[in-house]
């Protein structure tokens, strides 16, 4: 064998050994896959997914399938009622699903940052009425947290935790 292949071989022989290396690790030894918004207590989530089931349940009874311009003068003041009524409904949702305490510090953490932002989300839509009320048919225009939609942060941490009745509502998406 020539000097010249030597390296080459040793070089080649390190590559393969470390691509083998590599898929021992990942496929035996894969890194945690730990949802940062999921909470360790199954028994909240089974618990919180139900109680928004009902309040879901609750404002499908305020459905109004009427378009806008055909209801006439009061109109937009009807549907601030109706949106003001379902957004009763979710707070009473939100203030139940967080009312019970979580064991870890860590879920209560994650659990209290969801509520901060649904929160600010729910008082969206009481400013959204607000506008309504002036005569004003504007688009619902949501709240963003760190760059995105507060819907979506909601959403996530509902998925996260198995618990997709609780996610944004979107009786007011265009």
């Amino acid at each position: 064998m020539s000097l010249s292949r030597q390296p080459v071989k040793v070089l080649l022989t390190f590559i393969s050994l470390g691509i083998a290396v590599f898929w021992v690790w990942a496929l035996f030894f894969p890194p945690s896959r730990d949802n940062v918004a999921a909470v360790d207590d199954t028994s909240w989530s089974i618990r919180a997914n139900a109680l928004c089931q009902e309040a879901n349940l609750q404002r499908d009874t305020l459905v109004d399938l009427r378009r806008i311009n055909t209801v006439g003068p009061n109109a937009l003041s009807e549907r601030a009622d109706i949106i003001d009524e379902a957004t009763a409904i979710i707070q009473k949702m939100l203030d139940d699903v967080t009312s019970q305490q979580l064991a870890s510090p860590q879920d209560q953490k994650r659990v209290d940052t969801w509520r901060d932002i649904f929160q600010d989300w729910i008082n969206g839509r009481i400013a959204y009425t607000a506008i309504l009320r002036t005569g004003e048919n504007a688009p619902f225009a949501e709240s963003m947290v760190e760059g995105s939609p507060a819907s979506t942060l909601i959403d996530y941490f509902a998925q996260a935790n198995r618990m997709k009745s609780c996610g944004a509502p979107k009786d007011l998406a265009v």
